[in-house]
C-alpha cells in the first residue's frame, strides 16, 4: 500500500495534456486542456483542471461518474436521449452519472476542476 497524499491545487506543478482527439468534435476549432493533479491509486480516481475553447463536442459518461465545478465561462450541456438541455455556469456544481451521453455547447471558454471516478460493477 502507497502512503496518502495531502495534494494542494495550484501548490504543485502540472502540465497541460492537451485533448488532439476529434472524433467528439461536432463544430468549432475546440481546444480541451486537462490538468491533473491527483491520482488516487486505491480508487483510480482523477482531479484536477479542465478548459473548453468555444465549439460544441459530444462526451460519454461510460464506465466513469464525474463531478464539476464551474470556475469561468459557461456551457449548455444537452443530454442526448432526452434533449434535455442543462445551463451551467461559473460557480455552478454539478454530476453526471455514469451511462450518461452528452453534448457540449460552449460559448466562448469554460474553465471547471472536476474529480473523476470509475464505476466498479
Amino acid at each position: 500500500m502507497t502512503k496518502p497524499n495531502f495534494t494542494h491545487f495550484g501548490q504543485n506543478d502540472v502540465s497541460a495534456t492537451p485533448n488532439t482527439n476529434r472524433d467528439d468534435v461536432v463544430s468549432g476549432d475546440v481546444a480541451r486542456n486537462t490538468w491533473v493533479h491527483c491520482v488516487d491509486l486505491q480508487t483510480s480516481s482523477r482531479f484536477g483542471f479542465w478548459d473548453c475553447s468555444a465549439g460544441v463536442f459530444t462526451a460519454s459518461y461510460d464506465g466513469i461518474s464525474e463531478f464539476c465545478h464551474i470556475l469561468e465561462g459557461e456551457a449548455h450541456i444537452k443530454i442526448t436521449d432526452t434533449g434535455e438541455v442543462f445551463t451551467v455556469k461559473a460557480g455552478d456544481s454539478f454530476v453526471m452519472e455514469a451511462g450518461l451521453q452528452t453534448e457540449w455547447t460552449i460559448p466562448t471558454y469554460i474553465r471547471k476542476c472536476f474529480a473523476i471516478t470509475d464505476v466498479v460493477s
